[in-house]
């Protein structure tokens, strides 16, 4: 096997998502160096009777009667195959169906050899025909909401057994991957694009910020609220929850609130510039067994803007420096941000900057490409 030998990327997001994770990350940047196959999602949540859903339907239907001519021809970018199955994963027959629509419609647009880079444990047999096979789980997604759980635990099972090699992105995940079987995992904890994040010159003001989507399963509303009742002026980007005819009444009071700026969901160039005006960085997520395997990009993106962080507790978050966040429940979440707000100095928040600056997206491309080259 060629030390250049292709990567095909499988994703549990489409390329084109409204907020870019680490799987669009490492695909573009290892796509530098190699030639990537990006397959997005399968669709491993059962779609709901909503306006979003049936507009995500529609887009895939017609992605996937694109030739690859018509598909992005950006420098360094992957090229991106669309896969259409029926996405209900949880039928032993409408997996066997997926199986022959993935042998028919995917399989013939892979290189003839590669290596695997998948995030999804549902493969439908991609790492048969493939050289080798890196699991990456990113998430704990059998614990989110409308997840065929059993198949896809499942379908985790065999993928790390099968795996030459497992990556955890935090504690509670390759707690799991161990407990279902995983001779060994890697644990890489989520980065930044840190360099982004440092550039723009700090002017800042007395002031919060989130930036993340407004998830009622994953992000504490209350802890959120208790910030602006504590008379912190608090700036909010990101997408609203996908189904925007039925936001719920939390989210919409809070958004609505004088003390709130609602900037909508940012590119990264001008997120950065909000980071660089603002103070503390906020990381509100509810306790339950989804968060407890989620490590939040967002730290290191705060961190290389200097920003203070107050968060919930979080366990993927225990090993972190304390000096570095400060944690509370609901219960004081806000008065924590308004004492952090208080006490900011721009020399720690340098001192910060220089952490961050190890945990980039730079050194998390050498690490996978040191993976794929002991792997050829």
């Amino acid at each position: 096997m060629s030390r250049s030998t292709p990567v095909v990327i499988l994703s549990t997001a489409d390329f084109d998502s409204t907020v870019w994770t680490n799987k669009q990350h490492l695909a573009t940047r290892l796509a530098e160096h190699r030639e990537v196959t990006y397959v997005e999602s399968f669709g491993l949540r059962r779609p709901t009777l909503t306006r979003a859903d049936a507009g995500r339907i529609a887009r895939r239907l017609l992605q996937s009667q694109e030739t690859p001519t018509e598909r992005r021809q950006v420098e360094h970018r992957p090229e991106v195959v669309s896969p259409v199955v029926v996405p209900f994963h949880g039928s032993h027959i409408i997996r066997r169906l997926n199986r022959q629509l993935v042998d028919r419609l995917v399989v013939p647009r892979l290189p003839r050899e590669y290596i695997l880079w998948s995030f999804s444990p549902l493969t439908y047999g991609l790492e048969d025909g493939a050289n080798s096979f890196v699991y990456h789980s990113v998430d704990l997604i059998h614990h989110q909401p409308h997840m065929p759980s059993r198949s896809i635990v499942t379908a985790e099972r065999r993928a790390v057994r099968r795996a030459d090699v497992v990556i955890a992105s935090s504690t509670g995940v390759r707690n799991h991957l161990l407990e279902i079987g995983a001779p060994a995992v890697r644990l890489w904890e989520n980065v930044a694009d840190t360099r982004l994040f440092a550039a723009p010159q700090p002017r800042r003001r007395p002031r919060a910020v989130f930036a993340g989507h407004l998830t009622p399963t994953k992000i504490d509303i209350a802890a959120l609220r208790s910030v602006v009742d504590a008379e912190v002026d608090l700036v909010v980007c990101g997408p609203l929850p996908e189904d925007g005819t039925s936001l719920p009444d939390d989210i919409r009071a809070l958004l609505e609130h004088p003390r709130t700026e609602y900037l909508g969901n940012l590119p990264p160039e001008r997120l950065a510039e909000v980071f660089s005006e603002c103070v503390v960085g906020l990381i509100p997520y509810l306790t339950n067994p989804y968060t407890s395997g989620v490590f939040p990009l967002k730290v290191y993106e705060y961190l290389a803007a200097g920003l203070s962080i107050v968060t919930t507790p979080l366990g993927s978050l225990d090993g972190t420096d304390p000096a570095l966040l400060v944690r509370s429940g609901s219960v004081g979440f806000g008065a924590a941000a308004a004492s952090a707000i208080e006490e900011f100095e721009e020399a720690e928040a340098m001192e910060r900057r220089a952490l961050a600056a190890s945990h980039s997206w730079e050194s998390r491309t050498e690490q996978a490409l040191a993976v794929l080259n002991d792997l050829c």
